[in-house]
This record gives C-alpha cells, structure tokens and sequence, in this order.
C-alpha cells in the first residue's frame, strides 16, 4: 500500500475475483513502464523487454533499420512495446523480430515522416497492434 502524504489519499492493488483461479496463486510483475532510444549497430539495434509498458524510438533512420525485441523470462503477458521511427528524405522501413529468425512485423516508412506501431506479447510471441 503507498500513503501520499500531502493528500493522505492511499493507492493499493486489489486481486480480481476470478473462478478459475480458485486455489491458485497467482503471480505478476509489478507494472512499470521505460522509454529507451536505443543505439542503431550495422543499422541494427536489440531492446531487451522487461517492463509492462517500453517505448522505444529509433530516431531518424538513413537506412533501412532491424528491432530485435527480446522478452525476458518474467514478462507479463500482455505488456506493450511501441516502436516509433521518423525516415529521412527517403522512406525507410523498420524489420520488427522476436529473435535472429523470427520476423514479428515490418513498419513501412514514409519519406520526412514519422511512424509508430504497437506489439503486445502473448507469453510466446509478439503480435501487431493496429
């Protein structure tokens, strides 16, 4: 439970009343959210996804661009990921992938223009957002 303290007002999470879960223990992470630009190697860049919420921007691409998206273990099945990227004069393209050979999504560019995509995890793959 967390006390703000100039207001006194409490904030507190409450378990839902689910029937299937009955006897069960159930467990999940605590919701956080992170924003990263990550750095662009060979016009390639990895986020590894460990927050409920993760923004990422790529910036103004000169070339066409890869995003891996690694999910660690512990990540809540339904956590989002919103890829933003901006092309340059010429459109550019962005390759979304779980892993080295599982390709999730391509975000088409569009020349002096910026583009943004959401993916949610599923527990074992990422899916598109539209």
């Amino acid at each position: 439970m967390y006390f703000r303290k100039e207001t006194n007002a409490s904030y507190n999470f409450v378990a839902p009343n689910i029937e299937k879960d009955a006897d069960k223990k159930v467990e999940v992470v605590f919701p956080t959210a992170e924003f990263v630009e990550p750095t662009l190697s060979s016009n390639a860049a990895e986020v590894k996804v460990e927050r409920d919420t993760t923004i990422v921007d790529l910036g103004t691409l000169e070339a066409a661009a890869t995003l891996t998206l690694t999910p660690s273990a512990s990540l809540n099945i339904g956590a989002k990921v919103v890829v933003k990227a901006a092309s340059d004069g010429t459109a550019r393209a962005v390759t979304v992938k779980r892993d080295a050979t599982t390709t999730v999504d391509t975000i088409s560019g569009t020349a002096n223009t910026a583009k943004a995509k959401q993916y949610m995890w599923t527990g074992s793959a990422w899916i598109a957002i539209s």
